[in-house]
């Protein structure tokens, strides 16, 4: 995979707040209405990542063939709780990107990365800093333990 030129010289970092919850069933109804408020898509795309050699608090791939995605592990300001259904850990991370010439179809996977086929929806909210969210009733925020 060959790197492209970044537009600008300098790739500003992106920070996020991540948590998964990854459970059957159908959302409650409330729990349903609130993230309906965030844009969501359905996606299917394979992500190859890079597992040789380890690297300790750091996540690299290229997502679908286009974008080279280094993520710093940045901690974790405790737990997450949909009151009787999911718990996860918050998890804060800071993000590059840079555009990646995808590999030519017969080349092989290079020795120490591995693809995963991904498929699912996904949402995201992109508020303003310091905004503060709030859960729909039923849900129980839980802080660092």
């Amino acid at each position: 995979m060959a790197a492209e030129p970044p537009q600008s010289p300098v790739t500003e970092a992106v920070r996020s707040l991540e948590v998964r919850w990854i459970f059957p069933g159908q959302l409650e109804v409330q729990v349903a209405r609130w993230f309906a408020r965030f844009p969501a898509r359905m996606e299917s795309r394979e992500d190859i990542y890079l597992l040789e050699p380890p690297l300790p608090g750091l996540s690299v791939k290229v997502r679908g063939g286009g974008a080279l995605e280094i993520k710093a592990y940045r901690g974790s300001p405790g737990m997450l709780g949909v009151a009787g259904r999911a718990r996860g850990r918050m998890e804060s991370w800071q993000k590059w990107c840079f555009p990646v010439s995808p590999l030519s179809p017969n080349s092989g996977d290079p020795p120490g990365w591995t693809p995963v086929a991904k498929g699912g929806a996904s949402a995201s909210s992109h508020g303003p800093a310091g905004r503060s969210w709030h859960p729909p009733r039923g849900w129980a925020s839980r802080g660092a333990r």
